[in-house]
């Protein structure tokens, strides 16, 4: 695909992975629609255990594409909501006269012992993280079908191996992983491909606000950034984290790979080694 005048739509996009996709994108000549939930994070219902993405920060990172010279526009979007996935829809098109691309990216986490995980909470994570994937790509195809496009599905390598108190989150990335390849298989006689990949220890939001506090108790005394670091040392092969511009860099190669779908590509530092 010549990304160049393509319009691509990026969910989560206000921070982190999201963030750096759509600068990635939009760096290469593409048209790109920011999708987070801004002001729909205040909603009472909306309410998480770890701060969302503001409005603010959705509007900076439009901000700062525009100032770069990119083209973009910032909007709005439940992904859990099928109403609110088609307005997307529908206002990009509008925006931009096409739509070539979605990246999925939007996601929540949620740790916890399977025998006390709340009942909501499991839902909350699969609403977003799987279902909200089946309704944005429900949305996007009619569109996708008139310009032979691309669905890149950002799982993790949480949904190649599972991981203790992280029931939910695991379960619906391989959730993910088995939709990208369905859809992969049904979708390819409509000349639309679809991909996923599959991150590692990126240090996001969800990262430092959640997962180091939560989970790397047994490095007490040292920064977060310290104690994420050596954590991911002593676990991964290649001994560092992610960068969000590597999983962007993933994307645009999966968006030129035009006799590429059906695949889950992990940028984990070797995190998955001897994972089928």
């Amino acid at each position: 695909m010549q990304i160049e005048g393509k319009t691509v739509l990026v969910t989560g996009a206000a921070r982190g992975i999201g963030r750096a996709i759509a600068e990635a994108f939009a760096g290469e000549g593409a048209n790109v629609v920011l999708a987070d939930l801004g002001s729909l994070a205040n909603k009472p219902a909306a309410g998480w255990h770890y701060g969302l993405s503001p409005e603010s920060e959705l509007a900076g990172a439009a901000k700062e594409i525009r100032e770069r010279g990119g083209s973009c526009a910032a909007l709005e979007v439940d992904v859990s909501d099928r109403a609110s996935c088609q307005s997307l829809v529908q206002e990009s098109v509008e925006t931009f006269g096409r739509l070539d691309v979605i990246v999925n990216n939007a996601g929540v986490i949620k740790l916890g012992y399977i025998a006390d995980f709340a009942e909501s909470e499991w839902d909350r994570i699969f609403a977003v993280n799987a279902k909200g994937v089946f309704l944005m790509s429900q949305a996007a195809l009619p569109h996708l079908e008139e310009q032979g496009g691309l669905i890149i599905n950002i799982a993790s390598n949480a949904g190649k191996k599972g991981s203790p108190y992280n029931s939910a989150y695991c379960a619906s990335k391989a959730a993910v992983i088995g939709l990208t390849q369905s859809m992969a298989a049904e979708l390819a006689d409509r000349s639309i491909r679809v991909n996923a990949i599959c991150p590692g220890n990126v240090f996001t939001s969800m990262q430092f606000d959640y997962l180091v506090l939560h989970r790397l108790q047994q490095y007490e005394g040292q920064s977060l950034e310290e104690a994420f670091d050596a954590f991911v040392q002593a676990t991964a092969p290649l001994g560092r984290r992610q960068a969000p511009e590597e999983i962007a860099d993933a994307a645009l190669y999966l968006a030129r790979a035009d006799s590429v779908t059906g695949i889950s590509l992990s940028v984990d530092g070797g995190n998955g080694i001897g994972v089928s």
